[in-house]
């Protein structure tokens, strides 16, 4: 199955894709896939994407830029959480 553009509809939804895909590919014991997708699905995490989703498009960056900017930002606020 071929992986969308990314666009300012689904911006949000690859960020976080890839931020946990990023997490768990580091093997640090206690975060793999199945441990990080729940941790980054919840309300608080989708809302603060979604809210520097816009920020960086406000800025004026493309969506793909957008969308890499707000995974970063959810991987370092994941490993500040949880001490990794």
């Amino acid at each position: 199955m071929p992986v969308p553009d990314i666009t300012d509809d689904n911006g949000v939804a690859h960020a976080i894709v890839a931020a946990a895909q990023d997490i768990a590919s580091q093997d640090i014991p206690g975060h793999d896939l199945e441990t990080v997708k729940p941790r980054l699905s919840d309300s608080f995490t989708i809302v603060r994407a979604t809210l520097a989703y816009q920020d960086a498009r406000k800025a004026g960056k493309h969506p793909k830029a957008a969308a890499r900017d707000t995974a970063i930002t959810l991987v370092a606020r994941y490993r500040a959480l949880h001490r990794i």
